[in-house]
């Protein structure tokens, strides 16, 4: 059976790649995935954290806020994403402190996020450490904190939720699921060919004629590549250079009892009565998640962290990396013990970590999330789904339309972004 489309991936962006090419154009469509079900790679191990308001890059905050408007209104019209808009909390020690606010200037005057003092900070977070002068934070490279920047319309969402929601649309509109099925091979035909059994020649156009898996050979007349961190081993043997690499990433998540039950009584950053997503000088994160009442924490190292796939939480970590700078900040964590980890791989664009989507031949490739791919990845869906039917332009969701050949490697221009934290 020959299909329109195949989308090797049921990941998030090749969920909305799919979504939006066949809402815009129909036909025979086929997800192939190598898990048991949509969404159950890289994207189930993401903690869905999205900021609103709260990027410098234009691009940034066009794919992400646009994507983010989406979901909102996904939920408003009554399906349940999991969206709970607890803020983000950027804590900025004295090296930083200045760069950043300069930096930040202009959401400051947008009204898109706030600066608080570290006087602010204390009284909201009574069981917040600020000072961090003594010798064990010097060791720990930890200095103290001058202020904090607070984004109050970011926050976090369910990502297996999200995937449902994509998942169901596109059964209701005839799309074929394959799960348990590995792509191995895009297979290279000549677009004319003359029946030599050694063709395509290097002189000759070329096309992805059929993927070869571990069930069977798929043809289509196009095909979308969002296989994440698994995109270059595709690309690697037919030539093509995504600039993504796998990078692996942990989270540790602990029961809010006793002590940690302060992390869901704090007031004045969101309805809900908790710390935001709070980000430490150095790394780590810490995620009060409201439903299940527990607090997720990580860390992303770089340097000294291999590139390539790996998914096996590491208890060390933990333990020598993200809970000795955390419980210097929130003392409150002293002796937290994870109930549960799991790790991931982020699909790291290594040219300026902002996703990829550009078209060879009849195959497009669309990744590169770098951490935030599930906050971008509505609007990346779209431009993949215009690239796969030809179109020169995107329709980014609320009507903003940008060039299909936005996030392209050729050209490419999109501007670094400044607020990494």
């Amino acid at each position: 059976m020959k299909y329109d489309l195949v989308v090797i991936g049921g990941g998030i962006v090749g969920l909305t790649s799919a979504y939006h090419f066949a809402r815009q154009f129909g036909g025979r469509i086929l997800i192939v995935d190598a898990q048991p079900g949509p969404a159950q790679g890289n994207t189930a191990r993401s903690v869905g954290g999205f900021r609103m308001g709260l990027f410098t890059s234009k691009v940034n905050r066009l794919i992400s806020e646009t994507t983010v408007r989406f979901y909102l209104d996904v939920q408003n019209s009554g399906y349940d994403l999991g969206i709970h808009q607890v803020g983000y909390l950027i804590l900025l020690d004295e090296a930083r402190y200045d760069q950043y606010v300069a930096t930040v200037r202009e959401l400051f005057e947008a009204g898109t996020a706030n600066l608080l003092p570290a006087a602010d900070l204390k009284e909201m977070i009574g069981f917040i450490e600020l000072d961090l002068s003594d010798e064990e934070s010097e060791l720990l490279g930890l200095k103290p904190i001058k202020g904090a920047i607070f984004s109050p319309y970011s926050g976090y969402l369910d990502v297996e939720k999200l995937a449902r929601f994509y998942y169901e649309e596109l059964v209701k509109m005839g799309v074929d699921f394959l799960f348990n099925t590995r792509v191995e091979k895009l297979t290279l035909a000549a677009v004319n060919k003359i029946g030599h059994p050694r063709e395509p020649f290097a002189w000759q156009e070329k096309r992805i004629e059929f993927v070869e898996s571990s069930n069977g050979t798929f043809e289509a007349d196009t095909f979308i590549l969002a296989a994440g961190a698994w995109t270059q081993e595709l690309l690697d043997p037919i030539g093509i250079d995504s600039y993504i690499k796998p990078k692996k990433r942990q989270v540790f998540a602990a029961h809010a009892r006793g002590d940690l039950e302060a992390f869901f009584n704090v007031q004045g950053f969101n309805s809900y009565g908790t710390l935001p997503m709070t980000f430490i000088p150095r790394g780590p994160f810490v995620v009060p998640r409201v439903r299940d009442r527990s607090i997720w924490m990580g860390l992303s190292d770089d340097i000294g962290r291999k590139w390539g796939i790996d998914f096996e939480a590491e208890d060390i970590f933990y333990y020598d990396n993200v809970y000795p700078l955390l419980r210097k900040i929130f003392p409150i964590i002293e002796g937290a013990r994870p109930m549960s980890k799991w790790a991931g791989c982020y699909s790291i664009n290594s040219i300026d970590e902002n996703p990829v989507a550009f078209r060879v031949m009849n195959l497009v490739v669309a990744t590169g999330g770098s951490g935030s791919g599930v906050m971008k990845a509505d609007s990346l869906g779209r431009i993949a789904a215009a690239l796969a039917l030809g179109r020169q332009e995107a329709e980014l969701y609320g009507g903003t339309v940008v060039p299909s050949t936005l996030l392209g490697i050729k050209g490419r221009s999109v501007e670094p972004e400044l607020l990494v934290f």
